[in-house]
């Protein structure tokens, strides 16, 4: 290690140099910390160093998603709350006579009241369509019609065939797990060729919006885009 020399046998001229060197020497270190201390911060989520070169002192993995706003707890909407007009009412009245006098009790009134919210039995329904005719005094027959959606002799009706779509399409399930939710859920299994066939039927009548759709995507203005600088 070299000694510093001594500056007051220096001249002027010789001290202005050592001076000028020893500034660029303290700049060519204070760039190459930086340099050093940069690289010590790269890491996977910074740079394209894989993970696993972090070390042990690699950032602490952050979830990309967002802060609900929603306060917590149970949402609005999404509790339970009593209705002012059950569905279903079921009184449980007391005895008629008192266990220790033996009295009547008369009128009973309503002391409490406790709500169960739960699901009806959930069973699919027929409805039958009987076309009925009638014969005029002059000979001629007069028959009703069957409606246009009423094609064959048995046949799922529109919202039967809507459930199947929706949890085919929407909810993704297989063609084959569809039909046995119908079955588990309704008692009304379906083949997947019946859900094919509603999937077909729902597309058709669904064509002009989707169509809609597109053509209001397309007239919408392209906003310009802000490259990023990498």
């Amino acid at each position: 290690m070299q000694q510093l020399p001594d500056l007051s046998t220096l001249s002027s001229t010789q001290r202005d140099a050592l001076t000028l060197e020893l500034w660029t020497m303290v700049q060519t270190l204070t760039v190459q910390i930086s340099e050093l201390q940069a690289r010590l911060n790269l890491n996977n989520r910074n740079s394209s160093k894989p993970p696993s070169s972090d070390g042990p002192n690699k950032p602490q993995p952050q979830s990309l998603r967002k802060a609900a706003q929603r306060p917590v707890g149970g949402q609005k909407g999404h509790t339970l709350s009593q209705v002012a007009e059950p569905n279903v009412l079921v009184t449980h009245a007391p005895p008629e006579h008192c266990d220790v006098c033996h009295g009547s009790l008369g009128q009973a009134s309503v002391m409490e009241s406790r709500q169960v919210h739960d699901l009806p039995d959930l069973r699919y329904q027929v409805t039958e369509h009987r076309v009925l005719q009638a014969i005029c005094n002059c000979g001629k027959t007069h028959r009703g019609a069957f409606p246009p959606n009423v094609t064959a002799a048995v046949q799922h009706g529109p919202r039967a065939k809507a459930a199947a779509v929706y949890l085919n399409q929407y909810q993704m399930l297989p063609l084959k797990r569809t039909g046995q939710v119908m079955g588990d859920l309704f008692d009304m299994p379906m083949s997947e060729a019946t859900i094919l066939s509603a999937n077909a039927e729902a597309a058709q009548l669904l064509a002009p919006t989707v169509a809609a759709i597109a053509q209001e995507l397309v007239n919408q203005p392209i906003q310009p885009t802000t490259r990023l600088r990498r």
